[in-house]
């Protein structure tokens, strides 16, 4: 197996991780975690997909992911910081 293939593998079973303890957390304690359960099935997805050319579309899809944090921690400053 190749080894490129191994940390695919693990990273996968990281994100699904993610997931069962975000569900955990969300069913047990608070609904706050509930985003980190969809960012985790989001990610486990992409993950499982990551083979051949599909890392070219993650890429770009990331290139995008990045566009909106900025925007969204601009946004969050401004709200943050506006005159009352």
């Amino acid at each position: 197996m190749n080894s490129e293939d191994v940390i695919v593998y693990f990273t996968a079973l990281v994100a699904i991780g993610i997931i069962v303890v975000g569900l955990l957390t969300t069913f047990l304690h608070s609904t706050i975690i509930a985003p980190i359960v969809i960012v985790g099935i989001v990610l486990a997805i992409f993950v499982l997909l990551a083979k051949g050319n599909f890392a070219h579309k993650i890429e770009s899809i990331e290139k995008i992911c990045f566009i909106i944090t900025f925007i969204a921690i601009v946004c969050s400053f401004i709200l943050l910081y506006k005159p009352m």
